[in-house]
């Protein structure tokens, strides 16, 4: 599998998943990518011409939601400037039954219409299957998100969200309100506030107004537990190096903390 190489376009160094693909095929996609700025609670939509497109974050980050009742529904995910967007159209589907939105302050992201990119696609296996190979690791976070939405406590879905979004920004401070965690984990706000104060408390959080900076992110990711990091390991072991350290320091005698998920060493 070749490995991330960005020098022979600067252009494409925001986006992972672009840097991770071969010469080659970065080549057949380069020409026709274009930047476009996304604000806050953006969507995701078609171009000005009308045609459809496939997103690569730079610094944008974006919550997918079922398409239902737009950003009233829970998140399914997260795509930043490890991923893309708009992969359906690989599997011959133009209206996906995904909404994405950007989360936080918005940023920028590269876009490439449907037809040169399945052109592109046509000529070289290689540049579809590494596409659809970051569609399938998209799932399996999808996956971990609903399962953890079933089954865990809010405050490791409120761990693990915090981490999804740590992983995907610069620097460890979010510009994120509590409106935006419950409405991203379907709960009260009320609920989401008092898991703060707790994680606030423990100095894992520091909450400002719209500001949420993370001061201990080993101890955040203990507290999400089995909830992240298995998704985000097989990206790392799959397409190219994860942006953010996955495993935790070990314990200091005395000190208690969850099982470690199965794919630590």
């Amino acid at each position: 599998m070749s490995k991330p190489n960005a020098h022979y376009a600067p252009d494409i160094r925001g986006n992972l998943l672009l840097r991770s693909l071969a010469q080659s095929d970065a080549w057949l996609l380069i020409p026709h990518l274009s930047r476009l700025p996304f604000g806050p609670r953006e969507s995701v939509g078609r171009t000005s011409c009308g045609s459809v497109q496939m997103i690569f974050p730079e610094t944008a980050v974006f919550c997918v939601r079922q398409t239902l009742l737009g950003d009233r529904q829970p998140a399914l995910g997260l795509v930043g400037h490890e991923g893309v967007l708009g992969w359906s159209l690989l599997m011959g589907v133009e209206e996906s039954f995904t909404l994405a939105t950007v989360e936080m302050q918005g940023g920028t992201a590269l876009s490439i219409a449907a037809g040169p990119l399945l052109e592109a696609c046509a000529k070289s296996v290689t540049l579809r299957a590494n596409l659809l190979r970051y569609a399938d690791n998209f799932l399996e976070q999808m996956a971990s998100m609903l399962g953890s939405n079933t089954i865990d406590p809010l405050e490791r879905r409120v761990a693990r969200w915090i981490l999804m979004l740590h992983d995907r920004s610069q620097g460890d401070t979010l510009l994120l309100t509590h409106d935006d965690v419950a409405r991203a984990l379907h709960t009260r706000r009320a609920s989401v506030t008092e898991c703060f104060h707790v994680l606030e408390g423990e100095k894992i959080l520091r909450c400002e107004r719209a500001r949420v900076t993370i001061c201990d992110r080993e101890r955040l990711m203990v507290l999400a537990g089995f909830s992240y990091g298995a998704a985000e390991a097989r990206y790392a072991a799959e397409i190219a190096p994860w942006p953010r350290e996955l495993q935790p320091p070990p314990l200091s005698q005395g000190q208690v903390r969850f099982s470690p998920p199965a794919w630590l060493p």
